[in-house]
């Protein structure tokens, strides 16, 4: 059977239905048995079960259920819900420290006026996509009177008015999470799904996409009804489903982090000078960035004296030449101004103006000097290369393979093999 058949097939969206709620059953169930909840897995659950309503929908109309006091309080204007949310669930898991705002509640304007209307009517057919004139009469108590004269173009666009709102919360996620990629830079050394959130981009690209597809069916295909609307609205809603419990149910807020301080040589001598010199000079710059809001990339480079800059470079250098804490992967710069008794802010500063590298540069460029030597040395029985990058502080094939080759110009099996052939024409001699 083709595909065109397949959507024509009634069973397919019964069948889509079916996936995304087992789908959501098996992840609530693996997120709620978590042994710690963050508040974001909490918004995910609640995500999850509103993504969910019109799939419930179409396995009851299935068994020919119809209940319609549900379908009343479940309506499409429901949808209106996933751009805030969208929204709000990545700031929550970007922010340091995000509280709960009034102005948060505006974002809730939309569905606050839309819902109480929908339900004031009396609407004779299921969840649609789309709600429009003829498929979904108004009628009953505002239907009755002139408020519908007003409102009517409100219900008969709901699509379309739903669309253009997802997309304007999908621009300003975008937005943030284009902040956040600068940010990160500066404070974690790794770089991977869960830090970096770029597959949460994923999620307004799908939308964007089942957007085009649903204008070019309706569009293109009406007239044959080879594609049905509504199999293709369930596909969007399980596409959803699932990038959200594959990704979801192992993130967590970016800033819930191990601050791990490894205690060393360097950390335990000649801490109590450079702090008595620290309590003038970066004290106050920290004073500044914070009642200023200027971050530690856009402060000059003459916040702090030249002579401190360097003085904090060695000391930074010396840490991580002796105690080596790069090797631990979920090493950050929270954990090295713990380490160091440095503000976190002056750390950044320093090593944007004195080195001209963000944090994830700079140890990056530790882990690549110990693969470097690892893969130098002629044991014999050489040890796998990937084993070498986790040993040395990388937790990422893919990230340890690129940042490999944009240091040495070439990938790590041609510098062993440079090396052995280097030792092989050196002991020839």
């Amino acid at each position: 059977m083709g595909v065109k058949s397949l959507f024509l097939a009634g069973s397919v969206t019964w069948e889509i239905s079916i996936i995304g709620l087992s789908l959501t059953v098996f992840t609530l169930i693996g997120i709620l048995t978590k042994q710690y909840k963050y508040k974001t897995d909490l918004l995910l659950c609640g995500w999850l079960l509103l993504l969910n309503v019109p799939l419930l929908h179409t396995v009851l109309s299935h068994f020919y259920l119809n209940l319609p006091t549900l379908r009343l309080y479940t309506n499409p204007t429901l949808n209106l819900l996933h751009g805030p949310i969208l929204y709000l669930y990545v700031m929550m898991i970007i922010s340091e420290k995000l509280s709960f705002q009034v102005r948060h509640l505006t974002h809730l304007l939309p569905f606050t006026l839309l819902y109480p209307l929908f339900i004031l009517m009396a609407h004779d057919k299921p969840m649609l996509p789309f709600p429009n004139k003829e498929e979904a009469p108004i009628k009953g108590p505002v239907g009755d009177n002139a408020l519908t004269q007003f409102l009517e173009p409100l219900l008969i666009n709901f699509g379309l008015i739903n669309a253009i709102f997802f997309i304007g919360y999908s621009v300003i996620t975008v937005y943030a999470l284009r902040k956040h990629q600068i940010k990160i830079s500066g404070i974690f050394s790794q770089n991977n799904t869960e830090i970096s959130l770029k597959w949460i981009y994923l999620l307004p690209a799908t939308f964007t996409l089942l957007v085009m597809v649903n204008v070019a069916s309706e569009n293109l295909f009406a007239s044959t009804n080879q594609i049905s609307s509504h199999t293709l609205h369930m596909f969007s809603f399980l596409c959803f489903i699932v990038l959200l419990c594959f990704f979801g149910i192992k993130q967590k807020p970016v800033f819930t982090i191990k601050r791990k301080v490894k205690k060393g040589k360097i950390t335990e001598t000649k801490n109590m000078n450079l702090a008595v010199k620290l309590t003038s000079d970066v004290k106050n710059i920290a004073v500044k960035t914070n009642n200023s809001q200027i971050t530690s990339t856009e402060a000059p480079s003459s916040a702090i004296s030249d002579e401190l800059v360097t003085e904090i470079i060695d000391k930074i250098q010396a840490y991580m030449e002796v105690d080596k804490p790069y090797l631990d992967a979920d090493f950050s710069v929270y954990a090295l101004a713990e380490a160091l008794n440095i503000p976190r802010r002056t750390l950044s500063l320093v090593l944007n103006n004195g080195l001209s590298k963000n944090f994830y540069q700079y140890v990056n460029e530790f882990r690549i000097e110990e693969v470097k030597a690892l893969l130098a040395r002629q044991d014999a029985k050489p040890v796998a290369i990937i084993d070498i990058a986790f040993q040395s502080g990388f937790n990422s094939k893919s990230s340890f393979n690129s940042l490999f080759k944009q240091h040495c110009d070439v990938t790590p099996s041609q510098y062993r093999k440079m090396i052995k052939q280097k030792v092989q024409t050196f002991n020839s001699r």
